[in-house]
This record gives C-alpha cells, sequence and structure tokens, in this order.
C-alpha cells in the first residue's frame, strides 16, 4: 500500500490529479489531497507519505519548505514538483533536497504518470535493498559469535594493529568489554582426550566446555576463544565496570573460586580432564599476547600429576621464573617468531610497505639479542626462521635462478654461516629488496606478455571471435579484470583497440574497387554493413563510399605524368 499526497493552491489541479490518479492503479494506493501547504503540514504529521506531487509556489509556505519538513518526517517520501514557470534555480533547489522529478504544469498527462512510474520504482529499488541489508543483518549476526572469536584470537597472536581495539570495533562486534578497561585471562587446554573420540566430535566437545565456564561465569562479562582443539581462552571483566582495585580483586577471587566447579562439570558431563591457567592480576588489551604466553609456558611446564591443574602466574616483580628477565626475553623471542607468519603474508601479497614496518620490529629484537652473547641460540632461532621464510618463498615462486642472479643464495642453503647479526640483517634487508624488485618485473613481464597475445591474435583473427570471454580465457584471465588491467596498462579500451584494428584493415580494403562495401564489412568482423558504415564514419569523418570515392580521387593524381 502507498500513500500519495497532492498539494496545490488550486483547487482544479488537485481536483483533476486526484480523478486522474484514481483511475491509474499499477499499485494499491491511497490518495490523499491538501489545497494549501498548510493543510498538507497537518497531514503528514498524522499520516506516512510515499509519493507527494506538489505545488512549489504556495502563499504562507513554499513548496521547497514543506518538503523539508516532509523529509524530516518520511524521509523516504519521493516528491514531485508541479509548477508553472520554468525556474532552473527552484529545480537546482528542490533536486538538493532531494526531489525526484520537476513537472511544468503544462506538460500532458503522459508525463505526470511517467513521474509517478519513476518515484515507484525508486521505492521499490529502496525496498530491495533494504530487504538486502536485512539479510545481511542476519548473517552478520549468525556469524558474529565466530568473527569475535577469530578477532579475540588475533589479538592473542599480537597481530591486531591499536587502531583494531577502540570502542567502535568492540560494538561492531558486540563484544561485553570495555575497550578502556584492563581485562584478565584465563587459559585452558584439555589433559586428555577419552578413546574412540571422532576427530569431528573435538569442536562438540569445545562447546560444551564454553557452555559450562558460560554459567559458572554468569556473574562476570566473559568472552570464549580456541585455537582449534588444543588451546582455550576466556577473556574476563567485571560484571560492571570497575570502581576501584577492590571490584577486580572481588572479581579475581570469585573466578579463581570457580574453576575448580568448572573443571568438576567438566569431567563429569563431558568426561574431559581440563587444566587452567589464570592471571595473577588484569592487564591492558594490547598486553594480551604477554599474558597469554605466560599463561601457555605454564601449562607446557605442568605440576604434580600434570592434569587437571589450577595454577596462577607469578607477578612480573616476582622473584619465580615467569617473572625472570631470561622469562621475559623468552616470551618476546615467540611473540616476535609469531610474526614471521605475517611477514610472510605480506612478501607473498606485494606489499612491501606492511612487511618492512614487521621486519623492522624483528631486527631491532634482534639486535638487543646480539649484544648479549647468552641469548645467541636465540638469535638463531630468529636468523633460521627468516630463511625458511624467504626460502619457502623464492621456491614456491620459482624465482631460483632470477634470485641468484642478483644476490648469493649461500645462506639460504646453508653453505655460509653469518658472522654476526649485523651481517645478517644486511643480507636479510638486500634479499628482501630483491625479491620485491623481482616480483614488480615479473608483474610488468606477465603484462606485457598478456597484451602482446592479445595484440598477435587479434591482428590475426580480427574477422573473427574477439569478444572479452574468448579473449580472457586466452589469457587466463576473468573477463572484467582483464577489461580493467588492459586499461590501466595502455590507457584505453580493449574495445578501442579491436576497432583500430578493424578499421585500419577496412581502410586496406576499401581501396581495391573490386570488393563492395557489405564485402569488406563482413571481412573485417562487423556483423551488418549498417553498423560497420556508422562507426567508420564515427572515426574516419567520411562514410565508407566516401572514402573509396577519395582513394580514388588519390589514385588517379598519383597515377597522372
Amino acid at each position: 500500500m502507498y500513500n500519495i499526497l497532492i498539494v496545490d493552491d488550486e483547487p482544479k489541479i488537485v481536483n483533476l490529479l486526484y480523478d486522474q490518479l484514481l483511475d491509474w492503479s499499477p499499485v494499491e494506493m491511497e490518495v490523499y489531497r491538501a489545497y494549501s501547504a498548510q493543510e498538507a503540514a497537518q497531514i503528514i504529521e498524522k499520516t506516512k507519505f510515499h509519493i507527494a506531487l506538489m505545488d512549489i509556489h504556495m502563499p504562507g509556505m513554499t513548496g521547497l519548505e514543506l518538503q523539508q519538513r516532509m523529509v524530516q518526517l518520511w524521509p523516504r517520501c519521493r516528491v514531485i514538483f508541479l509548477t508553472a514557470y520554468n525556474d532552473f534555480d527552484y529545480v537546482q533547489s528542490a533536486l538538493r533536497h532531494g526531489a525526484v522529478d520537476f513537472i511544468l504544469k503544462i506538460e500532458n498527462d503522459d508525463a505526470i504518470l511517467a513521474s509517478l512510474n519513476k518515484a515507484l520504482a525508486s521505492l521499490k529499488k529502496d525496498t530491495v535493498v533494504e530487504q538486502y541489508m536485512v539479510k545481511a543483518e542476519q548473517k552478520f549476526k549468525a556469524a558474529r559469535p565466530m568473527l569475535q572469536k577469530e578477532y579475540l584470537w588475533s589479538l592473542l597472536q599480537g597481530e591486531l594493529p591499536p587502531g583494531q581495539l577502540g570502542p567502535e570495533r568492540f560494538q561492531d562486534l558486540q563484544l561485553p568489554f570495555d575497550s578502556d578497561e584492563r581485562v584478565l585471562l584465563v587459559a585452558a587446554r584439555v589433559d586428555h582426550w577419552r578413546e574412540l573420540i571422532k576427530p569431528s566430535d573435538k569442536p562438540l566437545l569445545i562447546y560444551g566446555i564454553d557452555n559450562i565456564a558460560a554459567e559458572f561465569l554468569n556473574p562476570v562479562r566473559s568472552a570464549f576463544c580456541a585455537d582449534g582443539n588444543q588451546h582455550l581462552v576466556w577473556f574476563i571483566q567485571p560484571s560492571t565496570k570497575a570502581e576501584s582495585l577492590s571490584d577486580w580483586k572481588s572479581c579475581l577471587t570469585y573466578v579463581m573460586g570457580t574453576m575448580s566447579d568448572i573443571q568438576e562439570a567438566c569431567e563429569g558431563l563431558l568426561k574431559l580432564p581440563v587444566s587452567v591457567a589464570v592471571s595473577h592480576d588484569a592487564c591492558s588489551w594490547m598486553d594480551t599476547p604477554v599474558q597469554y604466553l605466560k599463561l601457555q609456558q605454564m601449562l607446557w611446564r605442568g605440576l604434580g600429576l600434570g592434569r587437571e591443574m589450577i595454577v596462577q602466574d607469578s607477578p612480573v616483580s616476582g622473584k619465580g621464573p615467569c617473572g625472570s628477565r631470561e622469562e621475559a626475553i623468552r616470551q618476546e623471542l615467540v611473540l616476535q617468531l609469531r610474526k614471521l607468519k605475517r611477514l610472510q603474508d605480506h612478501l607473498e601479497s606485494g606489499e612491501q610497505e606492511d612487511f618492512l614496518d614487521i621486519y623492522r620490529e624483528i631486527s631491532e629484537f634482534a639486535q638487543r639479542l646480539a649484544k648479549q652473547p647468552e641469548y645467541y641460540t636465540s638469535l638463531l632461532e630468529i636468523q633460521y626462521g627468516l630463511i625458511s621464510l624467504y626460502l619457502s618463498y623464492i621456491n614456491q615462486s620459482e624465482l631460483m635462478e632470477e634470485t641468484a642472479g642478483k644476490i648469493s643464495l649461500d645462506p639460504l642453503l646453508g653453505k655460509k654461516m653469518f658472522r654476526s647479526w649485523e651481517e645478517a640483517e644486511v643480507y636479510f634487508s638486500r634479499l628482501a629488496a630483491q625479491l620485491f624488485s623481482l616480483r614488480g618485473s615479473d608483474q610488468k613481464n606477465r603484462t606485457g606478455w598478456i597484451l602482446s597475445t592479445l595484440h598477435q591474435y587479434i591482428e590475426t583473427h580480427f574477422n573473427g571471435d574477439v569478444s572479452l570471454d574468448y579473449l580472457a580465457d586466452l589469457v587466463g584471465l576473468h573477463p572484467a579484470y582483464l577489461s580493467r588491467l588492459y586499461k590501466q596498462a595502455t590507457g584505453y579500451r580493449l574495445s578501442d583497440y579491436i576497432k583500430e584494428i578493424r578499421i585500419h584493415k577496412a581502410k586496406e580494403l576499401l581501396a581495391d574497387p573490386r570488393l563492395r562495401v557489405h564485402e569488406v564489412a563482413t571481412r573485417v568482423g562487423f556483423e551488418t554493413s549498417y553498423y560497420f558504415s556508422k562507426v567508420f564514419k564515427k572515426e574516419m569523418n567520411l562514410t565508407p563510399q566516401e572514402y573509396r570515392e577519395r582513394c580514388a580521387k588519390r589514385s588517379i593524381v598519383d597515377s597522372s605524368p
């Protein structure tokens, strides 16, 4: 059902349009009348309208003023202005404020009905878009739990930049946390999977552990994420924003006291022994990767029987192994080594700036290690990680010969050892520069091969199938991408090149008086002589016959003594 409002200070026009719309029924609709802008303003306060036909010049309140009030109340209403004046300034103002059309009163009924059809089509299109957005929101809502887990896991791996930790991102994902408040971490693992369990059942059991923990952690705010079936993590904040240290102390006491209940429930309901490690205190969101690594290391080491443990890390300032300087270095080493995966991704995708940003972070840490001989093996771990990354990329990209021609690969192949980190850093930096350079050259060569292949084919098959789909198959690209690539590489469209070749060949054939124009058209790939003549004249400013006559005259002049 569509509601349509007609507004004009001339009753004759209003009534005429009213009767006309009652006879016009492409959709179910209700038609309303108003004989002044003031009367219309009262009506729109009570009724929603989809389309409004209104005079632009009315006493007391103009149509433009009424339009603004209409848009405030009913933003989707399509306004069509009627006027006896062809006033450009009014047209511009009306269109700026969202009018869909502007009709002179002297125009016939067909113009008005066409404008109404245009407004209806616009409304239907909006409805389709709205339905699409609703469906998209429903799908996003269904996927939100998975997106939350992926986001939190990326955070623990140190893969999120600071800009991704703001309240806007938390709100988008509907995470139940304050981004400006600290967070408490609990890490867990399944100590032993019961016999005969299927691999496909493990995710379901992890889901069961999450549900059990959620029940017990209900008095606090929590979110869960997991990496496969091995590493489980809970993020926790007090139920309301912590106002003092006592709020955090109460939260921590509750969490620690609840862990044994969660363990017993997992064992009793799921037959799964679970060990947990709890942070001694909350940390900032940026520090969660380091804090999580501490908890992981506690679970790796194990205590007592090594199963169904409940352990808590020591403060960083403590004297235990978790708070030692060596442990801090080891934790940072693990975080830096995790960055190698991101480094490889940027190398493979050709993102040189992002690659260099991460490489500098790794290099700066390695420089600190190089100044302390006791961390020599840790330094070697970084070097071998980079060697493995580079060698894997070179092999997979089939760049062994090209790279070897630019820089020695002996360090990668185990034929040479670095004498210092400074020497290694210079080598790795040069190698990265060479690989990005080779990648750029390879892309240029690839693009050059594509253009050459296309041009050669078109020049010999211009009268055959030179459709975009066929040419894309010829060079192994998607038609849309080929079109963009060709335009980017040459500055003009592929269809323009085809047309240029065909016109060039047509000019040669038209010089032969034995060939008729329609025969020339067929030989150069045009389906009809009419279309050929139209294209030819547009390009040459001459019809094919006029071009032929000019060629004949030139031939006579050239052959005269």
